[in-house]
Formats: C-alpha cells, sequence, structure tokens
C-alpha cells in the first residue's frame, strides 16, 4: 500500500487534487473562465488520474468543480490568442494526447468514478461529466452539446456517449441542434444518476463516494470494465468475459469477505484487497 499522509494536496495550473483516506478527489479551480480546460489543465488531470492507478489507498475518484459552473468545455480563448496559424492536422493531432486521452483515460480507468455537477456542463465539460459512472447534479445543472450550433462537429466523445446513454432521438435532438438539457431532464433521459436541490450536491456526492470507498474495489472496477467492453461484442464474447472477470474477482480477499458477510448475515467489512 502507498505510504502518505491522511490527506495529500497537489495544486497546478487550476486543478486540485486532494487524496483524503480512501478518496482521490479532483477539482477544476478556474471560475473566473467558467472551469474552461486548458491544454495545460488536461494534462494535470491525466497526470492525476494515472497516479491514482499505482495507488492502492485509491479506491474512489470524485470529480467537482469550485464556482458555478462544472465546465463550459475547452479553453478556446487559448487557441485563439496564438498569431500563428497552424499546420493542417493540428487540432486532430493535439485533441489524440489532450482532450480526448482525458476521456479515454476516465473510461479505462478501473476505479468508480463521480462527478459533481452544478450549472453548466458543455461541450468537452459535457462528456467530462458523462465520462463518470455515477453522475449527481444539482438543480442549476445544464447539459449542452453546442459545436453543430457554432459550425463546427463533436469531440471528445460526446457523439460516442450520447446515443448510448438516450438514444439516436434524444442524441440528435442534443447534438444536431445543440439543445441544452435540465438536470430534470438528463435524469429523466437516463443521462445522469441523481438530482439534488441546490446546496445539497457535496453531501450527496460524498455519500456515493463513501460507499465506494467501503465497497469490494476490484469487483467494482472490474464490472466498470466488463460493462464498457460488452457494449461493443456479441453475447459469445460477453460471456467469455464474464468468465473471466469473475475469476479475477473470486481471488480476491474481499470476496472471501463478502462470502463470510453472506452467511453470517452481516454486513461485509471490504479492504480493497
Amino acid at each position: 500500500m502507498a505510504d502518505h499522509d491522511p490527506i495529500d494536496e497537489a495544486s497546478d495550473v487550476h486543478i486540485r487534487a486532494v487524496h483524503a483516506g480512501s478518496t482521490l478527489t479532483i477539482t477544476i479551480d478556474h471560475p473566473e473562465r467558467r472551469n474552461a480546460l486548458s491544454i495545460e489543465m488536461i494534462a494535470t488531470m491525466i497526470d492525476h488520474l494515472d497516479a491514482a492507478v499505482f495507488d492502492d489507498d485509491v479506491r474512489v475518484v470524485v470529480l467537482r468543480s469550485e464556482g458555478a459552473d462544472f465546465s463550459t468545455g475547452a479553453d478556446l480563448g487559448e487557441s485563439n490568442r496564438s498569431k500563428e496559424r497552424p499546420r493542417p492536422g493540428n487540432l486532430q493531432r493535439r485533441m489524440q494526447h489532450s482532450a480526448h486521452r482525458l476521456i479515454r483515460t476516465l473510461h479505462e480507468l478501473q476505479l468508480p468514478v463521480v462527478a459533481a455537477v452544478s450549472g453548466w456542463a458543455a461541450g468537452l465539460g459535457n462528456a467530462l461529466a458523462l465520462s463518470a459512472d455515477v453522475v449527481v447534479a444539482d438543480e442549476s445543472a445544464t447539459f449542452w452539446v453546442p459545436y453543430v450550433g457554432k459550425g463546427f462537429t463533436p469531440d471528445s466523445a460526446n457523439s460516442y456517449l450520447l446515443p448510448r446513454l438516450v438514444g439516436l432521438a434524444r442524441a440528435k435532438e442534443m447534438i444536431l441542434r445543440s439543445k441544452p438539457i435540465s438536470a430534470d431532464i438528463a435524469l429523466e433521459w437516463g443521462m445522469i444518476s441523481r438530482v439534488v436541490p441546490v446546496g445539497e450536491l457535496a453531501a450527496a456526492v460524498d455519500e456515493v463516494a463513501a460507499e465506494f470507498a467501503a465497497a469490494a474495489t476490484l469487483s467494482v472496477g472490474l464490472a466498470k470494465m466488463l460493462i464498457h467492453r460488452n457494449l461493443e461484442t456479441d453475447l459469445t464474447d460477453a460471456l467469455q468475459n464474464e468468465s473471466i472477470y469473475e475469476e479475477l474477482a473470486v481471488r480476491s480477499d474481499d470476496f472471501k469477505e463478502g462470502m463470510r458477510a453472506f452467511a453470517q448475515k452481516r454486513p461485509p467489512d471490504y479492504t480493497g484487497w
């Protein structure tokens, strides 16, 4: 297990990471730009997520923001400030190692991720929120995929995530017509997990994070990967994947504890091992 103080905190380019107990909380802290994400901020988030993979004490990741908005997307002002015309292919090349790498990292992370969303989650901010495994929003939250309305096309897996979450018709409503969606509609459509009153978001997210922090970490991570992998396969491969992942899970200490707790009719005391 990693050796660290009860709370480790790192801060860089408007991203804060705090490791307290079994929870790693990554906070976007750039409210003066409505938490728009620069390339440096994205890289820092990826670094913290990569580090969590190698820290056995981390059992859940929380994504949150300071200020009124979760994130209004990529910091377009960052690229517009450059006076030089970029080479052809510049956007495509850079995106694979910035925003798109961030979304892939969250998708592949074998830890549960909980997002706390208030205010606007737009563009990359929308994809960032929906890449979490559990999304808790307060009543101020608005989800928006603005690309087509601004004359270009979706990125950051918005065109991948939305049809899978809400179906084609609703995804096209959001993408082709650039329609913002309220928290209540997002819940009704199955985009997010829960809506709470303004002022109750932090407590609601803490509750979910505490549940994951006390869960069978290996089984949670394997089940997450199983769900993602089996979205893209046939029944035969899906069943094979289930048998392989279950073989791994039943070799854990937490599996043995889960069976003991079931037999003894008590709550399990999982350690993440």
